[in-house]
């Protein structure tokens, strides 16, 4: 049996083919061609999640079945891939809602690649917003409807409970106010074997507490920008009130938010490299060097070469382009990865500037995550030339079925990184390297050419790494050591 949020999501769909005068016969041609791009805006909370999972777990639309990606995934060659042992029809989902909604470039190569690959594509909205102009432009089926209304009440109930008990309660469903409610308050409301006229209660309960906490909302949210506008320098209150007045905003929240953002903390760390004399000030031992480490493999060729292509760099006789600035670094634990970042520092005599994803993930919400990645790159580009250490890379996630729990947090995530990793690539100075203990828990779009491409793998260390290990761990304790072993043995 259907859930009440499917059976929900279908009679919305249905109001928005009728209400945009789509004939089913042509929505059912497009779907049977290949490269059909379709955008629907729906105005109800949970739609944008809902109608992609319709999609999928169900087979409602015909041609499937159908796996959803998010965004970039270009990592999918083919129109057909297995999921879970079966054949599934790819679909580009494109996120809409504004802190997932990818710039217009990576837009126009995901819907290029969509295309290309024959893949249909799908935007879904729920707010005024809108689907982007770049798939509204494009679009063979463009479908419109209004949000949650009294007869869609009726006709879900009634698939519930029956005609005669909607009919013998039609007054109190007529008086819900339904343009209130969302989706999930579909499903908590109307249960099976629940009576329904608890079911009647409940919607209208939740639509006066939903317009309640709106109206509170709104209150607050004029009541901030009053405050703000009284404590702000009347030169500041001038120029608030004239973006205010302006019909456009673009401009002006994106500079408003490009101030937010950059006034927020990174957690990231700046490092300076070790002074060039050959010792670590008062602890008696070298400092650490590239050069000399023991144990790295690959990793140190990799670290030695950017340094003589650094040099020729700084000589205006080679391209940043040209050079290998991207790495990603693993290992099991204890292998030293932090330990070959800070050598590097010092090797290159560059600034370190060194992040977690878990420090990214301390932000309160989304959007606070989100920003806080930009701004470390940010750092990094104000600190360049220099060297960009992310730690624990595997935490960011790999990305998932749109319809997936949480999907669109770790999704945007990934897409986030993509989005700045491709940035850094356009960025001269700003040397990357990504740390992890499992490689294989990375999406594959972040080692792919432009990222985080050169993978290399510090072995565990063999005997002769872990004397060099001692050695300079010990460092002037061990001429010491040598000098009494060698007395004794006189």
């Amino acid at each position: 049996m259907l859930g009440i949020k499917t059976m929900a999501t279908v009679l919305l769909l249905a109001a928005a083919i009728e209400e945009s005068g789509v004939e089913l016969r042509d929505l059912v041609s497009f779907l049977r061609q290949p490269a059909g791009v379709f955008s629907v805006q729906v105005s109800v909370e949970g739609f944008e999640r809902a109608l992609p999972h319709l999609v999928e777990e169900t087979a409602f639309v015909p041609f499937g079945p159908y796996v959803g990606m998010a965004a970039d995934f270009s990592f999918v060659d083919e129109l057909w891939r297995y999921v879970e042992g079966q054949a599934k029809r790819v679909f580009l989902q494109i996120p809409v809602a504004q802190t997932y909604r990818p710039s217009r470039s990576s837009m126009r190569a995901q819907l290029l690649w969509a295309l290309a690959q024959s893949s249909p594509v799908l935007a879904v909205a729920e707010t005024h917003q809108g689907v982007p102009d770049q798939v509204d432009l494009t679009s063979d089926v463009r479908l419109t409807g209004g949000g949650i209304s009294v007869t869609l009440l009726a006709n879900l109930l009634e698939a519930v409970y029956g005609s005669d008990s909607v009919s013998r309660h039609d007054r109190l469903i007529a008086v819900i106010d339904a343009g209130a409610l969302t989706l999930d308050d579909l499903a908590i409301a109307i249960r099976p074997g629940r009576p329904i006229l608890s079911s009647i209660e409940a919607l209208a309960g939740l639509a006066v507490h939903n317009r309640e906490e709106r109206h509170s909302e709104k209150d607050k949210d004029n009541a901030a920008s009053s405050r703000r506008l009284i404590t702000e320098h009347p030169s500041g209150r001038s120029a608030s009130s004239s973006q205010d007045r302006s019909g456009k905003g673009d401009s002006a929240s994106s500079s408003a938010g490009n101030r937010r953002s950059k006034s927020q903390p990174t957690g990231a760390e700046v490092i300076q490299p070790l002074p060039a004399d050959g010792e670590t000030p008062g602890r008696g031992r070298p400092s650490l060097l590239v050069e000399t480490l023991t144990g790295y493999g690959a990793a140190t060729d990799w670290a030695l070469g950017l340094k003589t292509d650094l040099a020729g760099y700084l000589a205006g006789d080679l391209a940043w382009s040209d050079m290998s600035t991207k790495l990603l670094l693993s290992g099991p634990p204890g292998t030293g990865k932090t330990t070959f970042a800070r050598a590097m520092c010092n090797s290159l005599r560059l600034p370190l500037v060194v992040t977690s994803v878990s420090t990214w993930l301390q932000g309160e919400y989304l959007h606070a995550v989100l920003d806080r990645m930009s701004n470390t790159f940010a750092e990094a580009r104000a600190q360049a030339p220099c060297i960009l250490f992310i730690d624990e890379i595997d935490g960011i996630g790999t990305r998932v079925s749109a319809s997936r729990q949480y999907a669109d947090y770790w999704n945007a995530c990934v897409n986030k990184l993509l989005e700045l990793l491709d940035g850094a690539v356009k960025t001269d100075g700003v040397i990357v390297v990504g740390a992890t203990n499992r490689p294989n828990e990375i999406d594959e779009a972040i080692r792919r050419s432009g990222r985080l491409e050169t993978h290399i793998e510090i072995p565990r260390p063999d005997i002769p790494a872990l004397a060099g290990i001692l050695a300079h761990h010990l460092g002037d304790d061990l001429d010491v050591l040598k000098t009494e072993v060698s007395h004794d043995a006189v």
